[in-house]
C-alpha cells in the first residue's frame, strides 16, 4: 500500500500537477510584506532624529536619550556608547534584544509589589500605588511602626 503524501496545496492537482489555490496572490503578499520590511529599515537607518535604545530597543529621539537617557527604561549613556550600539545592530541585523545591559537601571514603570499593577515608579516611590493604597517604608514610617511596636509591649506588661 502507497501511502499518500501532503503536499502543501491540500491535495488540489490537475493530472498530477499540485495547484495553488491562492494562485500566487499569497506569494505577492508576503513579497510585498518583505519589502515595506527592508524599505522601514532603510528609513530608520537613514532617520538622524529617531534611534533604537541600546537597553530595551524602544525607538526614541536621539537628542533626548543623549541628554535626557531613554524613557522606557531609564538607560543612560554617552554619545560613544550609543554610536557603538548602533554599529552592533548593523552588523547583527535589527533586533529588539537589548545590546548593552546594566543592573543599575531605573525604569519608568514597575509593578506594584501589592497589587501587581504596572505604575510610574518615580510616583510610586513618593507617592505610593494609586489603585491600591500601598506606600513604600520611609525612615519616618519605620520609626512610626518601631514606636507602635514599643507602645504596645508596654501594654501588655
Amino acid at each position: 500500500m502507497e501511502k499518500k503524501q501532503k503536499t502543501r496545496f491540500g491535495g488540489l492537482n490537475f493530472l498530477g500537477i499540485p495547484l495553488d489555490p491562492t494562485l500566487g496572490v499569497g506569494d505577492k503578499v508576503l513579497d510585498h510584506m518583505d519589502e515595506s520590511i527592508e524599505a522601514e529599515k532603510r528609513k530608520e537607518a537613514a532617520s538622524k532624529y529617531w534611534i533604537r535604545c541600546p537597553s530595551c530597543g524602544k525607538r526614541v529621539v536621539k537628542k533626548e536619550l543623549i541628554k535626557k537617557g531613554c524613557y522606557a527604561c531609564g538607560w543612560k549613556g554617552t554619545k560613544e556608547e550609543i554610536e557603538l550600539a548602533q554599529v552592533k545592530q548593523m552588523t547583527q541585523g535589527r533586533s529588539t534584544a537589548p545590546l548593552i545591559k546594566k543592573e543599575d537601571t531605573h525604569s519608568y514603570w514597575t509593578d506594584c509589589p501589592k497589587c501587581g499593577r504596572r505604575v510610574v515608579t518615580e510616583q510610586l516611590v513618593e507617592k505610593g500605588c494609586y489603585i491600591c493604597g500601598w506606600k513604600p517604608e520611609t525612615e519616618d514610617r519605620k520609626q512610626k511602626t518601631e514606636d507602635r511596636e514599643q507602645n504596645t509591649e508596654k501594654s501588655d506588661i
